[in-house]
């Protein structure tokens, strides 16, 4: 078995833990699944759990839906898709200026109107 097959089918994604949880927290959790490698934290709210073994991904989906005292999770979701939406570009404020390149444009400053919807 390769290395790229080996590790596509050994994580999960989780979300839906509090916001004060950290690695050692994420990892006590899913200690019963099996040992884990890594823990990628996408955001305060969201994370990657690497097992070594596949067989644990498995086990860490029947967390799914459940609730988790230790993560203090309402209802924690497990998935092996990633279900998370990317992060939103955020948008320009109302107010603001663009400066444009030098070449084209001589550094003119242009405004951005505020838009009414």
């Amino acid at each position: 078995m390769s290395k790229r097959e080996r590790s596509e089918d050994r994580y999960v994604f989780v979300s839906g833990f509090s916001s004060n949880a950290n690695s050692h927290s994420i990892a006590r959790a899913f200690a019963t699944c099996g040992k884990i490698e890594r823990i990628h934290f996408r955001n305060r709210k969201n994370c990657i759990v690497w097992f070594e073994e596949s067989e644990s991904v498995w086990k860490a989906l029947k967390f799914h839906g459940t609730k988790q005292p230790s993560l203090n999770a309402n209802i924690l979701k497990v998935s092996v898709s990633q279900e998370f939406q990317p992060a939103k570009k955020p948008k320009p404020c109302s107010g603001s200026f663009i400066v444009l390149d030098p070449p084209r444009f001589n550094n003119f400053m242009i405004p951005i109107l505020p838009s009414f919807m």
